[in-house]
């Protein structure tokens, strides 16, 4: 795989595993937006011609959910509106994918061709986040709370409707991959990568040394 032609560290591993689990998910013509520009393209991570998502995990060193990564995907979502973000930041956004995404990439007609008000609008109301699998209901349930709380935030009326709040929580998506399972499957990228390095220098590999997952990654806000 391309992404892996470079050393990759703990939490990158991490984050590319649940961007291809759920580019392979969702399947069409959706495409990882760090493979057609450069690496870290702002915001967002996967395109296609109908959606966007930006993809986010954030778990303990086990995989666990607690609360601290709870708010920071809520925090996430309200990023991808505008929120704590410097005026004219989804502006930004939009510039990026006119200048930088290649032409004949499939992707949101407004992003490509609409002015930049219609696809600020398009970012606000129908991007997507994407989190692990196992993450889904709790992250869901509390930003419904956080809506019903502060609808502003969300672009809701006073006393937003339950089919609002549905339609609102729907831009949580699954990767498709938990995060209980995302620890082994880091291990064992990070393994190959000490063979392939190994190979690399000496032409023979060697045992790749076992990898100390408390010390390659302390959790924080994840990736």
């Amino acid at each position: 795989m391309t992404y892996y032609t470079r050393h990759r560290g703990y939490n990158e591993i991490q984050g590319r595993l649940h961007e291809d689990s759920l580019k392979n998910l969702l399947g069409g013509d959706i495409q990882n937006i760090n493979d057609l520009t450069q690496e870290n393209f702002r915001t967002y991570d996967l395109i296609s011609s109908d959606g966007i998502w930006s993809v986010k995990t954030h778990m303990t060193a086990e995989g666990k959910l607690n609360e601290s990564g709870i708010n920071a995907y809520l925090a996430d979502f309200e990023h991808l509106m505008g929120w704590n973000r410097p005026v004219g930041a989804l502006e930004e956004d939009v510039k990026a994918f006119k200048e930088q995404i290649p032409q004949g990439v499939p992707i949101p007609d407004v992003l490509r061709g609409g002015s930049i008000p219609e696809a600020v609008d398009f970012l606000k109301n129908h991007s997507k986040l994407g989190i692990p699998e196992d993450h889904v209901l709790r992250v869901k349930e509390a930003m419904i709370n956080r809506a019903r709380e502060y609808p502003e935030i969300y672009g809701l009326s006073v006393k937003p409707g339950e089919q609002d709040l549905e339609l609102l929580s729907n831009r949580i998506q699954g990767t498709g991959l938990k995060a209980v399972d995302t620890p082994a499957l880091i291990r064992e990228q990070l393994q190959r990568q000490e063979i392939d390095l190994q190979l690399g220098k000496k032409g023979v590999a060697e045992p790749a040394k076992e990898i100390n997952q408390e010390e390659e990654y302390q959790y924080g806000y994840g990736y």
